[in-house]
């Protein structure tokens, strides 16, 4: 039943729907947050989820962590159905389709938003019949220093679908939608940003480039190639977003072999802003098998510095190339304090249906011992399949009925 329906009537204040919403098994309590949204201020915030495929192309399937149960949710058409995940912002969902169009969906109540057409940037046009797009690569990479040797240069013609991992890596959300980051390709590194008021991309070169970004505490940050992070403010006059740098450049071991790191940007306890540096290893085992392995190291910026910390309290890290956060483990026993929650984040994989679904990369680090605990093998037993399509790849998004 629809929200506005079926909460009609209801004079339960908003501490009596928070202590029944407290006591909901977690499909429950999906349910009843999307019937009252009005009062989902009350709410205890849920825990991020997986969002995978569902079982048809109608639905989606929700997997919680903490509740080791998953929730079946609709997948409203045209924005969750076999689109390609760019990003994730308080249950929001951000998609790519296959003719690079941007949406924004909500999978607990279904609403949906759209975003800007990238043709809106002045550099990209789509050409005739629409299923390619061309664009000019010098406005892309003006400005940033390019970490992955020779800079691209000229024009390029893509077909749609393949814009989705080669300029699209990441788009961050304001609250309530209001303005969004788009943080482009890893080759590309300059951001974009289209605000309710103006229905358009706009790039904006960065000092720096853009790796990571997100939202946090009325701005947008983004965490640089060199390590450095900026903090982006809109200009009310011109209406141009412009950066001022934060913090200092952050040094660690793989800084000169970016293909064989990641690093996420994350607002950690108290708001101080973290980094968490994601390093890949491959070994060649028994019989020539290869062996894909990750570690993963923090850095809190403490004062003027960044220092590097394996103590997070009783906090846990959820990273992945849609969203990077901090979660408190309080209340909440099956979530592992002092730990890292990955995703796989490959883009060019995650932009195509071909990764075998047994390759997926998602696990849990000890920041203490180092050790990691798979969890995919437990994301399928508890989905009830032996295997399933693992296109789009599986990203973090925490359920909210927000508006």
């Amino acid at each position: 039943m629809p929200p506005d329906h079926a909460a009609a009537g209801v004079s339960l204040s908003p501490d009596m729907l928070a202590n029944i919403h407290g006591r909901l098994g977690f499909p429950d309590r999906l349910a009843f947050a999307a019937v009252f949204s009005a009062s989902r201020h009350a709410f205890r915030p849920e825990a991020p989820c997986l969002l995978l495929p569902g079982r048809t192309p109608e639905t989606a399937t929700l997997f919680s962590v903490a509740d080791r149960r998953t929730a079946t949710v609709h997948a409203p058409s045209p924005a969750l159905r076999s689109h390609a995940f760019i990003g994730s912002s308080r249950g929001w969902l951000v998609t790519a389709d296959a003719d690079a169009a941007l949406h924004l969906v909500n999978p607990v109540t279904g609403e949906q938003r759209a975003l800007p057409a990238i043709t809106t940037v002045p550099c990209v046009h789509a050409l005739e019949g629409g299923s390619h797009l061309e664009f000019t690569l010098e406005p892309f990479t003006r400005g940033p220093p390019y970490p992955y040797g020779r800079q691209p240069v000229g024009t390029f013609t893509l077909a749609a679908e393949q814009m989705r991992g080669f300029l699209y890596r990441k788009v961050v959300l304001a609250p309530a939608a209001a303005a969004a980051m788009l943080v482009t390709g890893a080759c590309l590194g300059v951001p974009a940003f289209a605000t309710t008021e103006d229905a358009a991309w706009m790039l904006a070169p960065s000092r720096d480039g853009v790796e990571d970004a997100i939202h946090h505490e009325g701005r947008f940050y983004s965490l640089g190639y060199s390590g450095a992070v900026e903090a982006w403010e809109r200009d009310p006059g011109t209406g141009e977003f412009g950066s001022t740098a934060v913090t200092p450049r952050l040094g660690d071991d793989a800084a000169g072999q970016p293909w064989r790191r990641r690093r996420y940007l994350v607002a950690g306890p108290g708001g101080r802003l973290m980094v968490v540096l994601k390093e890949f290893k491959q070994t060649t085992g028994w019989c020539g098998q290869r062996r894909q392995t990750w570690s993963f190291k923090v850095y809190v910026l403490d004062g003027a510095q960044w220092k590097e910390t394996e103590d997070i309290g009783d906090a846990a890290l959820f990273v992945g190339a849609n969203e990077s956060l901090c979660v408190s483990t309080r209340g909440r026993p099956e979530l592992r304090a002092g730990c890292v929650y990955y995703t796989d984040d490959d883009d060019l994989e995650r932009a195509s249906p071909s990764k075998d679904d047994d390759q997926l990369a998602v696990g849990v680090f000890s920041l203490k011992d180092g050790t990691v605990k798979k969890v995919w093998g437990l994301v399928k037993k508890v989905w009830g399949l032996r295997r399933h399509r693992s296109w789009p790849q599986p990203v973090w998004l925490t359920p909210s009925a927000s508006i």
